[in-house]
């Protein structure tokens, strides 16, 4: 193979994408899971790696077989909020309400909640996300600074932070406490639409299982029910759920080199649809790295080089807990992990909540381990690249459990917690949980320069690391 057919090529990094992305979603324990494990493995194998192996990890999964909502005689359109209508680790939940009354509580603050009578009814309330500012989140990291050379980072736009809780779930736990029978949430500043795949139970303490319903609607329809709050409306919700133990299927293969300790690249192949941006666009920087680091004689490889594709990104991480813990268990030692995520296209909402699409990447955040040197490195990278909208944020170890502002919030989070350094590139756009994630959000211009900068990333890490 010569030097330019080693090179991250974009047209072949689209067709992996478009490959995922013909599966409706890739949940896992489920069979289009299992076929985007199958065709990652069977790339791996393709592409030159060795020791290519799904490694199955067991992980709760849930599936929501009905969820319907009916005021007034009127359909509604709704998605089950991820994590409620749950009463147990493992099991199924039936909750059919019938004809029962319905109330408008504002936000649901606590104000909006003091003596009101819940009993039985249903609940509606507005849930807003929180605005959102690249620059405020920087100052969160200690010694973070952006690559900005257009000053598109402090241009407005309308975008919000989807990823942290707000309203929601604290109007539905006023609603639960005081003894409704379902929640619904109106998504005042998202997409107009009630798609909704984010999950906020694992960001939140909670006491109890998440018991009652919660089902997203769109702006547009909670506006319509709002019209008519002051009159005595009814309503029936039926939502059925199944909490199962299943299997993660993680896919890892490996390139060696001379030294057996592993630096480890990665991405998730799992996804709540589509799944272009989320995580197709990662996994095919991982390929592309893949093939290249394959391509490559043994003696120019310092460490060997584990790619990985990971599973559970939806079900409480367990598949990547499960694949550090095996490492441990084989005695294999992981140098660092290189952690690529969300290749996407920038957006913002319109005065109607319209999606408006922009030609240029989405902002980007880049965690690095405060390694002396190695947040430098990558920054140098960061501007050879031209990698702009870029936010690098030097990140130490942090503790089980912790994932707040200031931690890796990305699939190397526990990677992190595991005391292993990290690299880890992630968008957040706000599509990646909305079913218009497809193949047509990823950035294509972005993924050969991204790719190309983790390539010498890796030269950068073993030289830090003095192999």
């Amino acid at each position: 193979m010569n030097i330019n057919d080693r090179k991250p090529n974009k047209e072949e990094m689209m067709a992996w994408i478009r490959t995922y992305t013909k599966w409706p979603h890739r949940m896992t324990g489920t069979p289009e899971g299992r076929a985007s494990a199958e065709f990652t493995a069977d790339t791996f194998r393709r592409l030159g790696l060795s020791e290519v192996e799904m490694e199955p990890v067991p992980s709760v999964c849930y599936e929501t077989s009905v969820c319907q909502l009916e005021i007034d005689g009127d359909a509604i359109e709704c998605h089950l909020a991820n994590g409620t209508n749950r009463i147990s680790e493992l099991g199924k939940k039936d909750t059919e309400v019938k004809d029962a009354d319905v109330v408008y509580l504002g936000r649901g603050t606590e104000e909006d909640f003091e003596n009101i009578d819940l009993e039985g009814k249903i609940v509606i309330c507005d849930c807003y996300f929180k605005t959102h500012s690249h620059k405020e989140y920087m100052k969160h990291f200690q010694g973070a600074r952006a690559y900005d050379p257009y000053n598109k980072l402090d241009r407005k736009v309308n975008i919000y932070n989807i990823f942290s809780p707000n309203d929601w779930p604290f109007n539905y736990l006023r609603a639960k406490k005081g003894g409704a029978a379902a929640f619904v949430g109106i998504l005042q500043n998202y997409m107009d639409c009630h798609y909704l795949h984010e999950d906020y139970s694992y960001i939140v303490d909670l006491d109890s299982y998440m018991d009652i319903p919660s089902l997203w609607i769109s702006r547009t329809d909670g506006e319509a029910l709002k019209k008519k709050a002051d009159a005595n409306m009814t309503g029936s919700a039926h939502v059925v759920t199944e909490y199962s133990q299943k299997q993660a299927l993680n896919v890892k293969g490996l390139v060696k080199g001379k030294s057996d300790d592993i630096l480890l690249i990665h991405s998730h192949h799992d996804a709540t649809c589509r799944g272009g941006v989320q995580d197709a666009s990662g996994m095919s920087v991982v390929f592309a790295l893949a093939k290249y680091f394959a391509s490559l004689p043994k003696d120019a490889l310092k460490t060997s080089i584990m790619f990985l594709a990971t599973d559970s990104h939806y079900t409480d991480y367990e598949g990547h807990v499960g694949f550090i813990d095996k490492r441990t268990a084989n005695g294999e030692r992981i140098i660092m992990d290189i952690a690529v995520e969300h290749i996407g296209k920038a957006m913002e909402l319109d005065e109607h909540n319209n999606m408006i699409l922009y030609d240029e990447s989405e902002a980007r955040q880049i965690y690095v381990s405060n390694i002396q040197g190695l947040p430098q490195a990558v920054y140098e990278l960061v501007e050879k690249y031209d990698l702009e909208k870029l936010m690098l944020l030097p990140v130490g170890q942090q503790a089980e459990g912790e994932y707040k502002s200031g931690s890796v919030n990305s699939d190397a989070h526990d990677f992190s917690v595991a005391g292993i350094p990290v690299i880890s590139l992630i968008a957040a756009p706000m599509y990646i949980y909305h079913n218009s994630d497809d193949a047509d959000k990823v950035h294509e211009a972005s993924l050969e320069p991204v790719a190309r900068m983790f390539i010498e990333c890796v030269s950068k890490v073993w030289d830090i690391l003095k192999y």
